[in-house]
């Protein structure tokens, strides 16, 4: 069942790239991570920065599960039609 989850940290590797333009180690990696999550979430990004510890161990434990539905629905739209910010709309 562990290959249903999916951390922040990984969640961030595979889509602020794609959704952010920033990558691992570049200035402002950690901060377009953090619009991300918020995003996902649909809570506020200082929530995140503050009570999520620098590399988001503190994440609640919802997260995981909820970033792996986000995960399927980000590769569902890379080869269907669907709208940009869908589901989200």
């Amino acid at each position: 069942m562990r290959r249903l989850l999916l951390e922040p940290e990984e969640y961030c590797r595979r889509w602020v790239p794609v959704h952010q333009g920033k990558h691992p180690g570049e200035r402002g990696y950690r901060a377009a991570c953090v619009r991300e999550l918020a995003k996902v979430a649909g809570i506020k990004e200082s929530t995140i920065d503050i009570n999520w510890g620098a590399n988001f161990e503190k994440r609640p434990n919802y997260m995981p599960r909820l970033l792996r539905m986000a995960d399927v629905i980000n590769q569902l739209k890379q080869v269907l039609p669907l709208p940009p910010e869908f589901p989200f709309e």
